[in-house]
């Protein structure tokens, strides 16, 4: 018999999920370096890939999503990879107006931002 790990109360979760994000973005922001200009044409171009990649394994399950259902989960993954690059890519702009300090509260204020918008899709 195996056993179910008890899923956390739905307010529990999003405390989670905001941690997590607020984490991952405090360390995006203690360690950057601007070591180039920002290129929000290269955030784009890695969003439509990875947008590719998860659309392509939601046909690898075996209950295969419809046409509609699968078009309006690539667009979906696209605008949020889309947002989260690009703000990655704001990072160049938080450091130069405030510098390591400004960059570091800029990524863990958005990153538990995406944490909240996460936990609302995981609902």
């Amino acid at each position: 018999m195996t056993k179910q790990k008890a899923r956390p109360s739905g307010k529990t979760a999003v405390t989670q999920y905001i941690l997590v994000g607020a984490g991952l973005g405090l360390y995006f922001g203690l360690f950057f370096r601007p070591l180039r200009e920002p290129n929000f044409l290269a955030a784009v171009a890695l969003a439509l890939l990875a947008a590719a990649a998860v659309t392509i394994l939601g046909l690898l399950k075996k209950a295969r999503p419809t046409l509609p259902e699968l078009g309006k989960t690539a667009v979906t993954n696209f605008i949020k990879f889309a947002l989260v690059l690009a703000l990655l890519e704001g990072r160049h702009y938080a450091f130069d107006l405030g510098g390591k300090w400004l960059v570091t509260a800029f990524t863990t204020v958005l990153g538990g931002l995406a944490g909240w918008w996460l936990a609302q899709s995981d609902k």
